[in-house]
């Protein structure tokens, strides 16, 4: 991995540029601060400016673990080409679809976990996240979660930052989730900035899927090309992909 605001980095990014590729990125970690409080998320004003400056030049994406109906909330007046929720199948598959899934695994996954104080099981809809980061014994908790998310037949579990999310049959992943945009916005390449396990599915699209990819925070076992060091730098990545825009047409 290179470090993409180095001579070098910038170089290799703005290359990736000249293919005038979608943009996407993830919300948690990487638009925006991890806060302890996920509910209180939200853009800086000075990344805001910058991605909705972004967005009026080049088309632009977020895809995240939220719901569609929460990050579009946090995100709201930034003229992004589309807003990709519940790991990626929002929009892409109705609601009701996945939420007859979800519901009826609901109440055995609560039952599970009931006994583990601090634990905040989120129901959104197409998805189910269980928080963990203030619950006293993390690691029973990821084993009891696991346990009951296998018995329950949930499709994926996957692990991020004091969250497990839990997808069901039929459900999407961000790297299913980022290739139906590029289809809808009618781009062939496209540039990922994200920060977590989850978005290490997107990494790891073959060559030919045209995904580059960059991590927030330097790890040697990405698929990610370059990295960022931490996301309190991702103004400075926001200004880069402005300045290629300022020379290159749309």
């Amino acid at each position: 991995m290179r470090n993409v605001l180095t001579p070098q980095g910038r170089e290799v990014c703005l290359a990736w540029l000249t293919k005038q590729p979608l943009l996407a990125f993830d919300f948690d970690g990487t638009l925006s601060q991890i806060v302890s409080d996920p509910a209180l998320a939200c853009l800086s004003d000075t990344t805001r400016a910058l991605l909705t400056e972004l967005a009026q030049r080049r088309p632009c994406v977020v895809v995240s673990g939220r719901s569609r109906e929460d990050v579009m909330r946090r995100l709201h007046g930034i003229p992004l080409a589309e807003v990709v929720g519940n790991h990626g199948s929002e929009p892409w598959i109705p609601l009701a679809v996945l939420a007859k899934e979800v519901s009826p695994r609901l109440p055995a996954l609560r039952a599970a976990l009931a006994r583990f104080a601090g634990v905040i099981v989120e129901d959104k809809g197409a998805s189910v996240s269980v928080h963990y980061r203030h619950a006293v014994d993390r690691r029973a908790v990821i084993e009891e979660t696991e346990t009951a998310a296998r018995a329950l037949g949930f499709a994926h579990i996957l692990s991020g930052k004091y969250v497990l999310n839990l997808i069901p049959p039929g459900g999407l992943t961000k790297d299913a989730g980022l290739l139906a945009a590029m289809s809808a916005v009618g781009k062939q390449h496209a540039i990922y900035v994200g920060d977590d396990v989850t978005d290490e599915r997107v990494f790891a699209l073959p060559a030919e899927r045209d995904v580059y990819g960059i991590r927030i925070g330097h790890i040697k076992t990405s698929g990610a090309a370059l990295y960022l060091p931490r996301q309190k730098y991702i103004d400075n990545l926001l200004s880069l992909f402005l300045t290629s825009s300022d020379s290159l047409p749309v």
